[in-house]
């Protein structure tokens, strides 16, 4: 045995004790701070309530058992402390009063001539035994609490950083929702405020300027607003979980240039090869143009062909060949599939030298009209010359210096739908007043081809490759003046030389192409 004996420190296991406590009151204040902010979260959901359920069911009392567990180990704690020191004032102010180094014990000793079947001698040893096996169970208790206390302060470190890492998901999840929905509520106004402005321009601003309101323009407008209308109502009174995204012309975008192989490219004889460059963006993709470019002695001449509608849904989509672009071209805006052409043909890198014509289909025809009617776009590109066919333009008002050429088919619908720019009857809205404001003047030709089919197949009265057929059988004198002014211009090549195969092939490798992919951001 060894010389000194060992008790334990009463005032460190006091001050333990304190400490559980000290940590049980801790955890209880954390609990009741996160009660707070729990019960106090202004919000409502799935996520929100989730996270109720998870700290009033599992962590909250997780928690109290945590505190539980300390303040019960604090409090064996201090009544080891409180026996221990009952023990040394009984025997003499220490717990080994009587206790001898060499294990004698003196007559006041409680142990003196104890043994384990009765009286035991002084100096058989049993009371050091005893006094160390009870050390022993002290030592062994301190380590359990210890243990106890570090897995617990270990669990509770746990859940702690689960929580945490759960309310920055959540408040991740809740921001994003408020961003989200922030953005969408603002582009639905945003857009609500275009389409009030477009038609106000479309009617009061119009008087105002000294002009009455068009039919065509006042009933374009009027769709779109309404259409707007509808779409910021449904958005808002949802928190934006609704957005049906009806006619919201969005922002423009036009990618990079691909050239064009040369077996995929049209090389321009005749004026119906024209026509023929506007089906090959058609047949390119969705909201593809195609920039043709031919290299003549008197510098490079630009052909930018424009399909027309693609899409017919009034919910807007990355594609702006569609319905809300025509409902804002037809009310008198600029429509996103106007701005994304121009784009497309600052992409197209186009010579500063070099002579432009536009050529559109449809709803490309009113862009092409659109573009050529603004005096600082013809002139910053050097348009000299444009082409429409199967186009309601006669409320646009083209640059003079552009020579226009308006084609249509006898029973085709859509370039009619301008009501020849008739003004507007408030009580018959549907009948127009004539203007006499339609499209004329030098730099205007307008032509009407013979049906290629019967009255009722409006299809085939507006398709581009009817059109194609059409405009390359048509005999129309003014028809045929149009197009030798634009083989003189350097646009059409001479059809003399299709016979010669050399000079055909010299054609087309002076000829090449780009299709350049343009569209919406919503």
């Amino acid at each position: 045995m060894s010389e000194h004996l060992w008790g334990q420190d009463i005032e460190q296991v006091r001050e333990l004790s304190g400490r559980f406590a000290e940590s049980a009151g801790r955890l209880e204040a954390a609990r009741h701070l996160v009660d707070g902010v729990v019960s106090g979260f202004d919000g409502w959901g799935a996520n929100v309530d989730q996270m109720r359920d998870l700290w009033s069911g599992d962590l909250a009392p997780s928690l109290t058992q945590a505190a539980d567990a300390l303040r019960g180990a604090g409090d064996t704690a201090a009544r080891n402390a409180d026996e221990q020191e009952g023990t040394t004032e009984a025997y003499g102010g220490s717990p080994f009063a009587g206790v001898t180094a060499s294990g004698s014990v003196q007559a006041e000793s409680p142990f003196a001539g104890a043994s384990a079947t009765g009286p035991i001698q002084v100096d058989d040893g049993g009371v050091f035994d005893w006094f160390g096996d009870r050390l022993d169970d002290v030592g062994d208790g301190v380590v359990r609490v210890g243990d106890q206390v570090s897995d617990g302060a270990g669990w509770v470190s746990d859940r702690a950083t689960d929580l945490g890492d759960w309310f920055t998901d959540t408040a991740s999840d809740v921001g994003s929702w408020v961003s989200e929905t922030a953005t969408t509520l603002g582009d639905g106004y945003g857009n609500l405020g275009d389409a009030g402005g477009q038609l106000w321009d479309a009617t009061g601003g119009s008087i105002l300027d000294g002009e009455w309101p068009r039919t065509t323009e006042v009933i374009a407008s009027g769709v779109l607003f309404g259409g707007a209308l509808i779409d910021t109502s449904l958005t808002t009174g949802t928190a934006g979980l609704v957005d049906l995204n009806l006619f919201d012309d969005g922002e423009p975008y036009a990618g990079d240039p691909q050239p064009v192989r040369d077996d995929e490219l049209t090389v321009p004889y005749g004026i119906e090869d024209l026509a023929g460059g506007v089906k090959d963006a058609y047949d390119a993709g969705d909201g593809t143009v195609r920039v043709t470019t031919i290299e003549t002695e008197d510098g490079p001449r630009v052909i930018v062909s424009v399909p027309g509608t693609e899409a017919w849904s009034p919910a807007a989509g990355d594609n702006a060949m569609d319905l809300t672009g025509n409902l804002v071209t037809a009310g008198g805006g600029t429509s996103t599939m106007t701005e994304a052409v121009e784009l497309a043909m600052q992409n197209a890198d186009i010579p500063p030298d070099a002579q432009v014509m536009l050529v559109g289909h449809s709803q490309g025809g009113m862009t092409v009209a659109d573009l050529v009617s603004d005096s600082d776009f013809v002139s910053e590109y050097n348009v000299t010359n444009a082409m429409v066919f199967g186009s309601p333009i006669d409320s646009d008002h083209v640059d003079p210096g552009v020579n226009m050429l308006e084609v249509q088919h006898e029973y085709d619908v859509v370039p009619r739908l301008d009501m020849g720019d008739g003004l507007f009857n408030p009580l018959a809205p549907l009948v127009p007043f004539p203007s006499g404001t339609e499209q004329a003047g030098a730099n205007h030709t307008e032509v009407t081809l013979d049906n290629p089919g019967p009255i009722y197949d409006a299809g085939q009265s507006h398709g581009t490759g009817d059109y194609d057929t059409s405009l390359g059988s048509s005999t129309d004198p003014g028809l045929l003046a149009y197009e030798e002014h634009l083989r003189d211009s350097g646009f059409l090549f001479d059809p003399a030389t299709l016979p010669n195969d050399d000079a055909a092939v010299g054609n087309a490798s002076s000829t090449s192409a780009v299709d350049i992919g343009v569209g919406r951001r919503s």
